[in-house]
């Protein structure tokens, strides 16, 4: 009995290290597979398989539109089914080890049936599906793994260890993805036949990853799921009207999403221009390869030190430092790039690298927030809808690369860039580099403005609401154990 009590906090299992390596795991292996096709599709597709640029085009507005309407649905999904499942039955992991099958079957087949087909409809129709289908298993495994924190962490210390976990993750998936994939393809040719060995290694690879995330996870707030009479199940049912509700009622959800758009999007303007500020700026490329090794050791070091920081702040208040000091780093850093009389290549790269870490921490520590924004919302709603909730945020994210997507392009014309100039070996005009300036270090200044005022003056989760949360939950376990108490003795 007393090791029992050891091993568990407020009568949940304590999290334990398996667990938190597990919840690591799921962006490890995604993020394997995802750069595959997101850093290499574009080559296999024009170069080996000769598809019209035009189509190329078209298809790929397509999947983003899907793309974009994918992650809410599935979120929905989620909820909806959860509905109708036995009390006690785990809610999101079912769905991740279902994805398992689906993300490597659709890997696999993008980059070996196509090929095959000869060209003409066939082909285009199977490379079509086969992304789609890709992009269904991987949709299904990411919004299970996002939503799945809330249904593990229990309280702040909690969520950011979690969230730290997937920033290691997705850094080393990055980070083997990014090691692998050349080798394969120098190993075996860029060619079709290349594509097709680097689908089979990234889909076993990541797949098998993807399946420790299953494995090693457990859904420990499972107080927060049960149902504590018929009114209480008929409440629970998922209805259009919940995500009326999420975005009109939860303001520390809209806090997240207006960030999320800020940072992707705002800050991403400026790294579409990173390249233009090394090559026609500092005249130094190939120093890119030193900031970014840079920012993500900063980085790893800023995620390793959130958790032992939660006990003393909440994850909000680690978060809003953090976008102060990129926000400070980033106005020294424009001043530099702007009165300083000779620019410095390793000095700016060192500068960026740590600014960009600083701002960056806000999107590692995001998923903690998105966790506590659920609670919230069972607090004020009465329901959770944890999929739902992390569906639609996520489609904040999509939205905002795509505003960036598009602007970074325009933006790079309006400053009156020319690349005939840079193929001549002549520099740019004055207002063209100042543009560049701007674009890379003032973006990214606003970026971490704009996302300090959403958890600043939108994000109204306090010591007083979570006091009142926690009284909420206290009486609802109350509630709970007293229906199971007179089950049980019926």
């Amino acid at each position: 009995m007393a090791s029992d009590l050891k091993n568990k906090t407020n009568g949940v299992p304590k999290l334990t290290l398996a667990n938190i390596i597990g919840y690591g795991c799921g962006d490890a292996g995604g993020v394997i597979t995802l750069y595959a096709v997101s850093g290499f599709m574009t080559r296999y597709l024009q170069v080996h398989l000769a598809v019209n640029p035009v189509l190329l085009a078209s298809i790929l507005l397509i999947w983003n539109a899907w793309d974009a309407i994918n992650d809410p649905l599935m979120g929905t999904i989620m909820d909806m089914v959860y509905t109708k499942a036995k009390p006690g039955a785990d809610k999101f992991r079912p769905w991740i080890l279902a994805s398992i099958p689906v993300m490597a079957v659709g890997l696999i087949t993008f980059y070996a049936v196509p090929s095959h087909l000869g060209g003409g409809f066939a082909m285009m129709a199977s490379i079509f599906v086969l992304k789609i289908i890709y992009e269904g298993g991987y949709t299904m495994m990411n919004i299970g793994m996002g939503s799945l924190l809330g249904a593990m962490a229990t309280n702040d210390n909690e969520r950011a260890t979690l969230a730290s976990a997937r920033g290691f993750g997705s850094t080393i998936g990055g980070m083997i993805a990014g090691a692998i994939i050349p080798q394969i393809l120098a190993k075996f040719g860029d060619n079709t036949t290349g594509f097709a060995v680097m689908g089979v290694v990234c889909a076993v690879l990541g797949c098998f990853i993807v399946f420790l995330h299953y494995a090693l996870t457990k859904e420990r707030n499972k107080a927060a799921q049960l149902i504590v009479d018929e009114e209480d199940a008929e409440k629970q049912k998922f209805k259009i009207t919940d995500i009326w509700n999420i975005i009109t009622k939860n303001r520390a959800f809209l806090a997240l999403v207006l960030h999320s758009i800020s940072i992707c999007a705002v800050q991403a303007l400026g790294q579409g221009a990173a390249t233009y500020m090394v090559a026609d700026v500092l005249h130094d490329i190939g120093i890119q390869s030193v900031g970014s090794i840079f920012s993500s050791v900063a980085m790893i070091v800023i995620l390793a030190s959130a958790p032992i920081l939660t006990k003393k702040w909440d994850l909000v208040v680690i978060i809003r430092t953090c976008l102060a000091a990129g926000f400070v780093c980033f106005v020294g850093l424009l001043a530099y790039v702007f009165f300083a009389p000779g620019l410095s290549p390793m000095l700016y790269i060192l500068w960026m690298g740590l600014a960009t870490a600083f701002v960056t921490m806000s999107v590692q520590m995001q998923w903690g927030l998105v966790a506590e924004s659920i609670d919230y919302n069972e607090y004020i709603t009465g329901k959770r809808n944890e999929g739902t909730i992390y569906g639609f945020f996520s489609l904040s994210r999509r939205i905002g690369g795509m505003i960036a997507n598009s602007l970074s392009v325009l933006l790079i014309a309006g400053i009156g860039y020319d690349p005939t100039l840079t193929q001549a070996g002549l520099e740019q005009s004055a207002g063209t580099i100042a543009g560049i300036k701007w674009m890379v270090v003032g973006f990214p200044c606003l970026a971490a403005v704009a996302s300090f005022c959403c958890f600043t003056f939108i994000w109204n989760i306090n010591g007083d609401v979570r006091a009142k949360m926690a009284a909420w939950k206290e009486e609802r376990a109350a509630k709970i154990a007293a229906a199971q108490a007179a089950k049980a003795g019926e």
